[in-house]
């Protein structure tokens, strides 16, 4: 049981006493130029030290994707306006002037050519129309859940550009931490070709150590791959390209709730996405009753009014108003309302499913995340008490090569390796720790909070 005693979250967030700046040894470090055959010509060079907030902030502004979701809004916004034009009075006005001839053929009267005119106003209120009031609170419903997914889009938008930021840090404190391990072993292998030559040291140990520095270098060539790339990633995010970077830390994220049940609670009540589909789901609900709903018959009010003059043959003006009742029912003889709704039902079991399986991926998702928080403190820890160890014995070997005399090969090689290992490892933990702290702020609706912080 005690394998699985993590540590709970007690705080608003978890302790954190070791930063990557920590690790980098200042706040800032630098971002040497990335040059390549696919440089973005969009890219605005900056001078000016950036961090997680500016970067935030400057993706919310440059997005696609939030313009996309913001113009979809915008006609989600117009449909509503449409299907409330339904619901609201009528007016029509017809006016109709020329010449008209009458005749009958069983009585005999001829009137001859006179001049018809006629003038026709209606205004007419429905008062029971199921389908166009189920239309409109759909459309309603349609507006919020797209209002909900500009605002997932933005916490999505914040989670990549935090991710790409995190990257691009880890990925150049990585690179500093090969380049200290390559210049360690080149310093090892500096003093063993110079015993070799002096017929001191065997070809093997030669050997072993420069098969060690042709690894190191491999691992270099590799971090500087993953450089490259969340350089390109954050560029592409952000339209930015900065030359010095404020190395992120987990403080500087908004604030957690304060234990695990509260995070699944309110990822369930708040996130975004699942208010998004769950309006989604009530909007096809209204327009399933809608469609049933034509099977009704449609009661409205009608105000009329009825100018006429010479309507067949010659007489004065004559005016007609009405107030009425009109009641329409229409049904389609081939059972075409039945088969609208049952295409209706069938897309509303659809959304209900898409629902139902985003909830689940949602619950596993903030469970993984949570676990991972609970367990990137120990695991910090005894990263870090490897770092100090490995640490110790690299420096061991440092004044042996300044004495001229290494104890044993194998133990100086193996230290480079080990202390690269250790800082590797911790500088990935705490990637993993502020990656999952970001994604649960975005599931709650929080992360874009962070630009907030931005220096203006």
């Amino acid at each position: 049981m005690a394998s699985f005693a993590f540590v709970s979250i007690a705080s608003a967030q978890l302790p954190s006493k070791l930063r990557l700046a920590d690790l980098a040894g200042k706040d800032l470090i630098d971002l040497p130029n990335v040059d390549g055959d696919f440089a973005n010509p969009k890219t605005q060079p900056t001078g000016k030290e950036m961090g997680l907030p500016e970067f935030v902030a400057r993706s919310l502004q440059e997005n696609t994707q939030i313009r996309q979701a913001r113009s979809q809004l915008e006609s989600a916004e117009a449909r509503v306006g449409v299907a409330r034009a339904d619901t609201l009075p009528l007016v029509s006005l017809r006016i109709a002037n020329g010449p008209e001839k009458s005749e009958s053929r069983t009585i005999p009267l001829e009137t001859g050519k006179h001049t018809f005119y006629s003038r026709s106003m209606r205004l007419t209120q429905p008062v029971l129309n199921v389908p166009v009031f189920k239309e409109l609170d759909s459309s309603r419903q349609a507006k919020d859940a797209s209002s909900l997914r500009l605002q997932s889009t933005r916490e999505a938008t914040s989670l990549a550009t935090a991710k790409a930021t995190i990257d691009l840090a880890v990925a150049r404190i990585t690179l500093n931490f090969s380049d200290a391990q390559l210049e360690q072993l080149n310093k090892i292998l500096s003093y063993l070709e110079a015993r070799t030559s002096a017929g001191a040291s065997s070809l093997i140990d030669l050997e072993r150590a420069r098969t060690r520095v042709l690894t190191a270098r491999q691992v270099r060539l590799e971090q500087q791959a993953n450089y490259r790339n969340a350089m390109f990633e954050l560029d592409r995010l952000t339209g930015v390209k900065p030359t010095t970077l404020e190395l992120p830390f987990l403080n500087l994220l908004p604030a957690l709730p304060s234990n695990g049940e509260q995070i699944r609670q309110y990822v369930h009540e708040q996130n975004f996405e699942l208010l998004a589909l769950r309006k989604d789901v009530n909007a096809q609900r209204s327009t399933v009753k809608g469609e049933y709903g034509k099977y009704l018959p449609i009661l409205g009010i009608s105000l009329e009014m009825d100018n006429t003059e010479n309507v067949r043959g010659t007489n004065a003006p004559w005016k007609d108003t009405r107030a009425l009742v009109v009641m329409t029912w229409n049904a389609s003889l081939a059972g075409k309302e039945y088969y609208s709704a049952q295409l209706a039902s069938a897309e509303l079991r659809n959304r209900e499913a898409k629902l139902e399986d985003e909830t689940q991926r949602l619950s596993q998702a903030t469970e993984a995340d949570i676990t991972l928080l609970q367990s990137a403190e120990l695991r910090l820890q005894a990263a870090e008490a490897e770092q100090a160890s490995a640490l110790a014995v690299v420096n061991a070997v440092d004044e042996q090569l300044k004495n001229g005399r290494i104890g044993s090969l194998l133990e100086a090689l193996d230290a480079s390796d080990r202390l690269f290992g250790a800082r590797f490892r911790i500088a990935q933990t705490l990637s993993q720790q502020m990656k999952a702290h970001a994604q649960l702020l975005a599931r709650l609706g929080l992360l874009s909070n962070v630009q907030t912080q931005a220096k203006r």
